[in-house]
């Protein structure tokens, strides 16, 4: 599937019905979490958008654009492109595109409870993949005369990224780490592949005096 395929599904799920998460935040306030992951080449980003009770109805009807108390998948897509577009990321000072790969939609009950939390999946591509040092710069302009954010860095799934140090504004609109890349050892791999031929050389000497090299057999006539 071409990465800039927009695939949006508009889920109602009562799992969804947590009331840790709307005693978290005040009722007039829309908070906006985002997790970071890096990987060589991708980033990937996780976006929560939970409304207060009070801001609930607002934010509803940011999506639904026609009024008819329904949220279309069409509509769905086209805020979950809203709040891309808000989001600056670059990486070594360079920007990168963010594409929008999912978005879930409570029910407006949810919502108008502090309960519903909208989902949105996305990625950015085109990420340096070379060894050493890149620092990662991410900010959220999305709504800010309503909504207070949080944003973290996930850890690493590859193993030869490492993530430095970070930093973060006081209203947490944004986010700047550090990471690395370590490079691959390709002299560790040849010191590998030595050391196996060198166990196999062993093996085979040790075992010539037993008589186990049968392809020289000779027959008594």
């Amino acid at each position: 599937m071409n990465r800039r395929t927009v695939v949006v599904s508009v889920v109602v799920m009562g799992i969804w019905l947590r009331p840790v998460q709307a005693s978290a935040h005040r009722l007039d306030e829309y908070l906006q979490a985002t997790r970071l992951s890096i990987d060589a080449g991708q980033v990937g980003l996780e976006i929560d958008l939970t409304p207060g009770v009070r801001v609930a109805h607002d934010v509803f009807e940011w999506m639904d654009t026609n009024r008819d108390g329904l949220v279309s998948p069409v509509e769905a897509d086209a805020y979950a492109r809203e709040v891309v577009r808000s989001i600056v990321l670059s990486v070594d000072g360079r920007p990168l595109s963010v594409t929008s790969l999912e978005i879930a939609v409570p029910q407006f009950a949810q919502m108008s409870l502090g309960l519903g939390t909208i989902r949105i999946r996305a990625s950015a591509h085109d990420v340096p993949v070379s060894w050493g040092h890149h620092r990662l710069a991410f900010v959220n302009t999305h709504k800010p005369e309503s909504s207070v954010y949080l944003v973290n860095v996930l850890m690493p799934l590859d193993g030869r990224i490492e993530i430095g140090g970070e930093w973060r504004d006081p209203a947490q609109h944004g986010l700047t780490f550090d990471y690395s890349i370590m490079p691959v050892r390709s002299w560790s791999m040849a010191g590998s592949l030595f050391a196996g031929l060198l166990m196999a050389g062993l093996l085979g000497v040790t075992r010539w005096p037993r008589g186990s090299h049968i392809a020289v057999r000779t027959t008594k006539v």
